[in-house]
This record gives C-alpha cells, sequence and structure tokens, in this order.
C-alpha cells in the first residue's frame, strides 16, 4: 500500500464526510437564508459587498467558516458487574448509562491562529455540560506552536486518546482510570492512577517540532505551565464576592489529592504552579505531531514517548506531587503493541485520632508521602480485516498492574470529629506502618468498526483484589471484581 496515501488517510481522519456534510448544511441554510432576505426585498438595490473600505465581507466569513471542524462523541453502555453480594460496586447489574459525551468546535477561522472549544457533559454531574476546552494557538513560526487557555495537558500518549472513539476498549487503562466508568476499584490503601484519561488545565504550553529527519532528534519538544491538580475536597480561594469572602479551613478529614481530576475549576487553588514537558519520537507512518487514534489505519511504524509534571496541590502550598511516564506503541499493517510506565509520589495529609474505637478527637494533622507506580501492555490483532458489514473486527489483550507504597490508612465510617459529623475518613494511627499494595486487571475486549464514526465494544475485565488493600473491619477490599461490559459508540 502506497505510504503517502495511508498518510492522507489518517490527516483527514477528522475531515469525514460526516462533518463536510455538515457545513455543506450550514453554508445551504444560510445561503437560501440570503436568497429568502434577497426576494423579499427585491424593490432594493443589491447590497455592495466592501473589502478595501472596511465593510463586512460574507463570502470571507463563509470561506473561513468552513476551515472548522464540527467534532464530538458519546457511548451508550451496558454493563454487569459480578459478584453478587452486598458491597460496593457490586450492586451493579445491568446498568446502561450515557458517557464520556463530548461536544466542541476547532479549526483555524483566522490564519495561523487555531481557536478549540469543548464542552464535557460528565455522567456523575447527570449530563450538566462544562467547559473541557477553550482554547487559541499561534502557529505563524516555523516549526513551533504556542497554545494558551484551557488545554489538554500533554502528558502520556493515552492521556490524549480520552474520547471513546479514539480507544479500542470499553474500559481504560488502570494508569488512566476515568470518574465516568469502572475503570478502577478503589479501597482503602488501594493504589491510584497518577491523573486521569482527558486531563485538561488552565495555562499555556510551547511546542517545537525540530525539521530534522535524524531518528535520534524527538519530533516533538514540548513544555508547559498550568495551574495543575487540586485537593479532593475542592478548596480555593475565592473571587471577591460578598457572600463568601473566607478562605476555607483543613477540614477534619485532612487534604487529599484530586486523583480523578473531577473538580473542572477555573481557577488555582494556590500560589504554586505546575509545569511539565513531553519529548516524542516517531518513525516510519507514525512520524506525527500528534497521537494517532488506536485502529485508524494501516500504519507501520514505532512511537516513544517520555513525560513529566509536578508542582503543590493543597490550598496552602505545603504538599507537592510528581509523576514521570515511558509510553510506547508499536504498528504494523493493524497490528499494534503498546503500553506506557508510570511513576507518581505525592504527600497527603491525614488526621491523626486518639481513639479509634470511638474517634471524637483529632490529635493533629500528620504529612505523609506515598507512591504509586504502575504499567500496561496492550496488544491488538484485526480478526477480519473486511467483514461483510463494518469496516473491521479487532481483538484486544490487556495487562495492568499497579502498585501503592506507603502508611497504612484506616476508615472510619460515621465518625464525629470535633463536633463535625463526616461519613467516612481515612485517619492515621500515632507513628503508622508502611505497606505496599498491588492491583492486577486483565481485559480481553472485541472492538467492531461499522463505519469511521460508529463502534461497537465488547470488554470483559477481572479485577485480582487479593493484595490490593489492607484488612480492615470497616472494608470489604479483598474481594475480587469482574465486569462484562457493552458499549455502541459515536464519534465525529
Amino acid at each position: 500500500m502506497d505510504k503517502n496515501y495511508d498518510l492522507k488517510i489518517v490527516r483527514r481522519r477528522y475531515r469525514t464526510q460526516l462533518v463536510q456534510g455538515c457545513q455543506r448544511g450550514l453554508l445551504a441554510a444560510i445561503f437560501f437564508g440570503l436568497t429568502a432576505v434577497g426576494t423579499a426585498r427585491a424593490t432594493e438595490p443589491a447590497p455592495i459587498v466592501r473589502e478595501a473600505t472596511g465593510g463586512y465581507d460574507t463570502g470571507e466569513f463563509l470561506r473561513r467558516l468552513a476551515r472548522m471542524h464540527v467534532g464530538g462523541s458519546l457511548s451508550l453502555n451496558w454493563r454487569n458487574v459480578g459478584p453478587r453480594k452486598p458491597g460496593f460496586e457490586t450492586q451493579i447489574q445491568n446498568e446502561v448509562y450515557l458517557a464520556d459525551m463530548y461536544f466542541g468546535v476547532d479549526g483555524p477561522f483566522v490564519d495561523g491562529v487555531p481557536i478549540q472549544l469543548e464542552m464535557n457533559m460528565p455522567t456523575a454531574s447527570q449530563g450538566k455540560p462544562q467547559l473541557n476546552q477553550m482554547n487559541f494557538g499561534y502557529r505563524r513560526v516555523d516549526d513551533f506552536l504556542f497554545q494558551f487557555g484551557k488545554f489538554l495537558v500533554p502528558y502520556g500518549r493515552y492521556n490524549e486518546l480520552y474520547r471513546p472513539d479514539q480507544f479500542l476498549t470499553v474500559t481504560r487503562p488502570l494508569l488512566y482510570a476515568s470518574p465516568d466508568s469502572l475503570d478502577l476499584v478503589i479501597r482503602l490503601n488501594s493504589p491510584r492512577p497518577p491523573i486521569s484519561s482527558g486531563y485538561t488545565d488552565v495555562g499555556a504550553r510551547v511546542s517545537y517540532y525540530p525539521p530534522s529527519s535524524s531518528p535520534w532528534v524527538p519530533d516533538e519538544l514540548t513544555a508547559y505551565i498550568v495551574n495543575g491538580l487540586g485537593e479532593d475536597n475542592n478548596r480555593q480561594r475565592t473571587f471577591p464576592n460578598t457572600d463568601n469572602l473566607g478562605i476555607p479551613a483543613l477540614p477534619g478529614t485532612g487534604s487529599q489529592i484530586d486523583f480523578g481530576h473531577s473538580n473542572n475549576n477555573l481557577a488555582d487553588n494556590n500560589n504554586s504552579k505546575s509545569i511539565g514537558a513531553r519529548l516524542v519520537w516517531s518513525l516510519g507512518d507514525l512520524r506525527f505531531p500528534w497521537p494517532i487514534p488506536e485502529g485508524a489505519s494501516d500504519l507501520k511504524g514505532f512511537n516513544f514517548g517520555l513525560s513529566g509534571m509536578g508542582g503543590q496541590y493543597d490550598l496552602e502550598g505545603r504538599l507537592n506531587y510528581q509523576m514521570y511516564g515511558v509510553d510506547w506503541s508499536f504498528d504494523y499493517l493493524g497490528w499494534n503493541i503498546s503500553g506506557e510506565y508510570e511513576y507518581a509520589i505525592n504527600q497527603f495529609e491525614d488526621p491523626v485520632l486518639d481513639d479509634y474505637t470511638s474517634p471524637t478527637k483529632v490529635l493533629g494533622f500528620e504529612r505523609q508521602t506515598e507512591i504509586n507506580r504502575g504499567y500496561f501492555v496492550q496488544a491488538a490483532v484485526p480478526i477480519i480485516r473486511h467483514p461483510s458489514i463494518g469496516d473491521r473486527l479487532t481483538g484486544v489483550l490487556v495487562f495492568n498492574q499497579m502498585f501503592r507504597r506507603g502508611p497504612i490508612q484506616d476508615l472510619l465510617l460515621d465518625p464525629t470529629l470535633d463536633g463535625v459529623k463526616y461519613s467516612s475518613v481515612n485517619a492515621l494511627r500515632v507513628s503508622p506502618e508502611r505497606a505496599t499494595t498491588r492491583m492486577d486487571k486483565y481485559t480481553a475486549a472485541l472492538n467492531w468498526a461499522l463505519s469511521e464514526h460508529f463502534a461497537l465494544k465488547l470488554d470483559y475485565s477481572y479485577w485480582v483484589m487479593g493484595q490490593a488493600s489492607t484488612r480492615s473491619v470497616t472494608s470489604l477490599g479483598l474481594v475480587d471484581i469482574y465486569q462484562t461490559a457493552f458499549s455502541m459508540v459515536v464519534g465525529f
């Protein structure tokens, strides 16, 4: 197959017939609207298009509008979680839900200045729209891209493949578990991912794409500064408001990092900013300055990336986090093997209680450090390249492992601490012991691409929880979880 032809297919993935049809429909609606107005005012003189004198040029506006790409995604999912016994998410059987709903527009409306606006409708927020991305770039300097606003943080390959039409399975790897899906089973002292898939933040980035063809020179060098992750209890300095002028105090539950990035804030919660960088090497057909969706085409090549990020995340500016990652992907005519390794270290503050049998008093808050690390390996194989219905049937196997090394926390249910009642609290004993926990996950999936915009996914995942937690009288902890899931995905 001609290599240049494959490259054109990938570059035009998002300039599809559906998008072109939407654009033509929009242009046709505007055209007929203008025609109707012209007919109703047939006795009036024809409007004069003025360009040199600063008048409004309708034709130029329409040409610029045609450059914009309207896109989005949606997945309708069914899942059955087992075993069928009381406790946590195991009571969910035959659940149907909408997830990963995105809608946006992007493109170079102004020459050399691409803009992007994307909304997300999270399942946990009952589909209420929230701003996911809003940014503009500057491409008028050769081999450089400057980007400002709220953008997708370039950390890891799988973080950038966040929409369901961009990855092959229903669930994501443990390293990028999404709060909208059962990608990760959380237990007391269990490993947690550094960030969730599709992590966006407010800040600025600069990317350089060297014109060199040497395999030793990275194809992309990116540096960025963003607000960074925050606290899971979402404490932040508020803007001046007569209803709330104070700064929230440290709650009785302590301070924990917002692993899932469920707090989609538009302002930072502290003085410190987070900095990060990413380097990407690519060979063969994968030599592009952006991640290629899984199963996009029959490509040949190798992709290798290094990522790093760190900063402070709490209101007082005392707790730090750092994360580092290595990702790679090898494609050969529909066969793919990829993987990623992550190492993250972060600090947290937990309350220290004087009496665990009937806790009422907080002795203080102790700062501790934990390490979360892990990896996944994924293999994708074309089972039927040209089925009678659809474009391709692909089989996927994934193996995940994650580890946590940190102090042993105790889970307390319905405690009253210093007069305030909490539903649950992770607390520390005096001089707590440290332990290592491990979680494994196996996934087998089928991806049936019916067209470029519609796919069906069937996924079976099994979480091995035997060493994923520490025993506690208030936590099941060690029960293995398995799930069968089916997904219908639309992306355009």
